[in-house]
Formats: structure tokens, sequence, C-alpha cells
């Protein structure tokens, strides 16, 4: 679903120790530092993802909100693929990696349809709404692999696989534009949101469904029917330990929850 650019670095060997950190969670030797912009990164970040074979079912948002955003500095929202692999099911509990930077609640969004349609819809707030046929609380978990740069920005953020590590998601529900959501942590609330503080939208989170979609219009690419959309931090982030049991949700739409080891 993503294009790859070229690049004067050497791409496969970074991607090839990201791969080994993603599945051993470790923290790679390897300094993103010196990427020289989004197009390197992304080589970086398909290399590390053919190295995987993992299967791409959507799309993954990160830094939405605008607290996630400070916390992981990060001017502009990341992009970076939904991989199923990264999607937990069942109740088994998560050994935690190195490198986690927090949990979150965040919307999980499933396309009902392609968007844009045609070439002449607009992508605004109100069709992405209408493209979407329905929603679940999405607990999130993001991390970073590797042991540099001391500080996150956009590029070393992408090609790191978007800093996911782990979802689990709720049942599906509708109504998601003005439900609370909430993160608790062993049955106590660390932290409160709103689809509302989405991307500073005043009233519907899957505006962050239209950015992506401008974002991908603009590689000639967009959203088919049967993508997932993750939008990350609808709570911010908090940080987590082993040992603790995280719960997410939206009200009494939605809940779910996971055992840390």
């Amino acid at each position: 679903m993503f294009a790859t650019h070229s690049s004067a670095l050497d791409t496969a060997s970074i991607g090839e120790r990201l791969a080994r950190a993603h599945l051993t969670g470790e923290l790679a030797d390897v300094d993103l530092a010196g990427l020289a912009d989004l197009d390197a990164a992304e080589d970086v970040r398909d290399a590390a993802l053919l190295r995987l074979g993992w299967m791409q079912v959507g799309y993954l948002l990160v830094g939405t909100h605008p607290a996630v955003a400070r916390t992981l500095c990060l001017d502009f929202s990341v992009v970076a693929p939904l991989m199923r692999e990264t999607i937990l099911e069942g109740s088994s509990p998560l050994r935690l990696p190195h490198g986690l930077l927090g949990a979150g609640v965040g919307h999980a969004f499933l396309l009902g349809r392609s968007f844009p349609f045609s070439d002449e819809e607009p992508l605004t707030a109100l069709n992405a709404s209408q493209a979407c046929l329905t929603c679940r609380v999405d607990l999130q978990l993001l991390g970073r692999r590797t042991q540099s740069p001391a500080l996150l920005d956009l590029s070393s953020a992408t090609a790191d696989l978007g800093l996911d590590v782990a979802h689990v998601s709720g049942p599906w529900f509708e109504g998601w534009a003005t439900t609370e959501a909430s993160l608790a942590i062993d049955g106590h609330v660390v932290a409160r949101g709103n689809g509302c503080d989405v991307m500073g939208n005043p009233g519907d989170p899957s505006a962050a469904v239209a950015w992506l979609a401008r974002r991908l219009a603009e590689r000639g690419s967009g959203l088919s029917a049967g993508d997932l959309v993750s939008v990350s931090g609808s709570t911010g982030l908090a940080q987590v330990l082993p040992g603790q049991t995280l719960s997410g949700s939206f009200g009494d739409l939605s809940t779910v929850s996971l055992d840390l080891r």
C-alpha cells in the first residue's frame, strides 16, 4: 500500500536490524538520526516490513492528539502501515518490550467503502464519517525499537514502524463522535479524553481519516473497503509497568483490557 523510494542508506541492513528488534523486544543498535528525509525513513520502514513478512490491514496514525504529539516531539502525525501481527486477539498477557513509551486509548475505524469513492468526492470529515462502517475502542501501546536518536522526530518515528507495538480492540460500536474515552490501570482511571480532541477537530475523530485520505491522495493512493484506520491516543499516553492490567473504554459502548507481564 506504500510506495518504495530510493535512498543512499543501507536500508536493507537497517531494516533487518529493526525487524529483529521488533521480533525479540530488544533495542536495535541503529541511529535513525541520519535519515535525510521522510522518503529515506519510508525506505527503512519498508525494508523492515519486508524482512518481517507481516500483512498490512490498514493504517496507523500516531500523534493526532496534541498531548501525544508533544510527548513524542512530533510536529505532524505519523502515518504507518497497520499490521495484522500487532493486533492481539483473546486474553493472552503481553510481555512488555524494551523501549515502551506508553499506552493510550484511541479509535479503530473500519472502512465500509473506498474513500474517496471517486475522483470527484471531497475528502472532508463528513464524507470520511460516512465512509466508515463502524468503530471500536483501540487500546494501543507505542514504543521505540532503536537506541538512537535520543529525541524522536517524524522521520525516526516513521522508520520505526510508526512506533507501533500492539493493539487490543473491543467490540464494534457506533456513535463515536463525542464519546468520552478513558484509560484505567488496575481499575483506576489515569487518563480521559474525547473523540473531539483528535486533530483539534470540534466534532468528529473521523476527521483524522479524512486527513489520512488526503495524505494518501498525494501519493496517488486511497483507502479501500475493509481497511482499518487506527487513530491513536484520544487519552494521551500513560506510562505502564509489568504486572499491571490496562483497561480502555468509550463510555459504556466498548471496553477492552490487557494484562502486562
